[in-house]
């Protein structure tokens, strides 16, 4: 069996059916070890899923090495999924972890409508019919159930509508189907929009009439819902005017009473006394007055058997009242039926009181729920805001080491720049400096050969010729300048700040000493002989002899 087989085998197991704990116990236990074996994890999260449902059998005994409670499995569902990367299950899990948590009255009703809509909204925006293995209905429903019981009955009404897609009318899915189609019914009946409650009265009698079990507790159940159902019809065509249709199902809704359910047991007269709540006014409208006695009778019966035991809801008896107060006076016994008007203002009274109070409670636990939702969400705010801030900072301070990055290599560049420069005026000074010495000693030589010459025409204008191409331009002094100025920056104007009357001819003898030049390399660069060096030299050291 392959991964998605094995998968797909444990959430279309009837569980429900296996009816021994024991049974299921080891059934669970084998599943979970082969799950285990394998390593497959969205078996193991769909295994998890189901021993939190079925764990809260009594007797039931959880698989060695899981956990043994309803929120254990639920935290190893999400734990699971959360690390293996189902999204849709983990969510699942998160829901109904808190679902569990609400329904066993472990958070309240503020936590709990703040906790599960964040995963609700999540699972939305996935999408719903992908959660259809997990039941997402009963989730659905039970938030809905707890919107209603806030008195939010319109944001109720929507997750019951998104809950009503996915629910089924199967054996299994039945419980869910019922209630969710029972609150849209009376959803409408309040807002008396009695043809849609109609139709939801009618899907409801329909699937009941069709459902068909051997297991005991599903049948009373949903032969309890068959009656009810019944009864919620004729009192639907009782508020539209449509009495003899009314009267019908009245009347088929309390012959199912007498006939399929046990007269013995509270819910069966409480039933009883329901249906009875709805055939009498139909009997009065009708004008059956004769009908209408025993009816009366029995459902006085049945008050004074449930009332002293608080088996009967408190303010049931009202609408006994005001159909006995009826009764009398169409019968003439005013007395009667004023007896009866005033337990029935009573009661009425009573329970206006009651019905105050309990929209008082609503709207201060709405206020409750929407102060600690407020408060969650400005916690919340402060963190998303702290998280930007720290972010925030965080990118200034790359921002800063990128700056400073890029200027650190920005000035190793330009220093790398000027090495290369420095090296290069440098290599140019030395190399100038050894040609002139080159031609120094070249031009030494040619003086020295032509003292051995003897005189001829043309020996004045070759010597004179060799002389003068020697001798540096003004190019070629503007040039050695500016190498000069590259070896040693700031050498030539500090010697004229310094000394601010040199000569030209002065300022050059200063830059051939800097090269460490001889009298004779000096005279030959400039083209001059070694006594004007002298002469320049002396007049240079009495100058600087005078300023220092």
């Amino acid at each position: 069996m392959s991964a998605a087989q094995r998968y797909r085998y444990v959430h279309d197991y009837p569980f429900w059916k296996v009816a021994n704990v024991n049974q299921l116990s080891s059934l669970l236990a084998q599943m979970v070890e082969v799950a285990d074996f394998k390593k497959d994890y969205h078996t193991q999260i769909a295994l998890s899923y189901y021993l939190a449902l079925i764990g809260t059998n009594v007797g039931f005994k959880f698989p060695k090495g899981k956990p043994t409670s309803i929120s254990g499995e639920f935290e190893e569902m999400q734990r699971i999924a959360s690390q293996q990367g189902y999204d849709i299950e983990a969510l699942i899990a998160a829901a109904s972890l808190t679902n569990s948590l609400y329904l066993g009255q472990k958070i309240s009703s503020e936590q709990y409508y703040v906790d599960i809509q964040p995963s609700l909204e999540q699972l939305q925006e996935l999408g719903f019919e992908k959660c259809r293995d997990y039941n997402i209905a009963s989730i659905l429903f039970d938030f809905s159930k707890c919107l209603w019981d806030l008195g939010d009955f319109d944001k109720a009404y929507l997750y019951l509508r998104i809950a009503e897609r996915y629910i089924e009318p199967t054996i299994e899915g039945g419980f869910h189907y019922t209630q969710v189609l029972s609150y849209l019914q009376t959803y409408w009946k309040n807002k008396k929009e009695y043809n849609k409650s109609m139709i939801y009265a009618k899907r409801i009698l329909a699937f009941h009439q069709n459902f068909h079990s051997d297991i005991p507790e599903h049948k009373y159940w949903s032969e309890f819902w068959l009656n009810f159902a019944s009864i919620d019809i004729a009192s639907l065509l009782l508020d539209q005017g449509k009495i003899k249709e009314g009267e019908v199902y009245a009347s088929k809704g309390f012959q199912l009473i007498k006939s399929r359910l046990s007269l013995d047991t509270v819910v069966s007269k409480q039933a009883e006394f329901d249906a009875l709540m709805v055939l009498i006014p139909v009997k009065l409208k009708l004008k059956k007055i004769n009908e209408v006695a025993p009816l009366l009778k029995l459902a006085n019966n049945i008050k004074t058997s449930l009332e002293p035991d608080g088996k009967l809801d408190y303010f049931k008896p009202l609408r006994l009242y005001k159909y006995s107060s009826e009764y009398y006076e169409k019968v003439g016994s005013y007395a009667e039926a004023l007896r009866y008007t005033h337990l029935a203002q009573m009661l009425q009274d009573s329970l206006n009181r009651r019905n105050d109070a309990q929209k008082l409670s609503q709207m201060q636990l709405r206020y409750e729920v929407e102060k600690y939702a407020n408060h969650v969400k400005a916690i919340e705010s402060e963190k998303q805001l702290q998280k930007y801030l720290r972010n925030a900072i965080i990118l200034i301070l790359l921002l800063v080491l990128g700056l400073v990055y890029v200027n650190h290599q920005r000035l190793r560049h330009k220093h790398r720049e000027q090495e290369s420069e420095l090296e290069a005026a440098q290599n140019e000074l030395a190399w100038q400096t050894k040609h002139f010495r080159n031609m120094s000693e070249l031009i030494e030589s040619l003086r020295q050969e032509n003292e051995k010459l003897n005189a001829s025409d043309n020996q004045l204008e070759h010597f004179e010729k060799l002389i003068s191409s020697t001798i540096l331009t003004d190019e070629g002094w503007t040039n050695f300048k500016r190498m000069f100025e590259k070896v040693h920056p700031g050498y030539m104007q500090s010697a004229k700040e310094k000394y601010p009357d040199l000569t030209n001819a002065e300022l050059r003898l200063m830059m051939l000493e800097k090269l460490d030049l001889s009298t004779q390399e000096m005279a030959n660069m400039i083209g001059v002989n070694k006594n004007t060096i002298h002469q320049t030299r002396l007049r240079l050291r009495k100058k600087t002899l005078d300023k220092s």
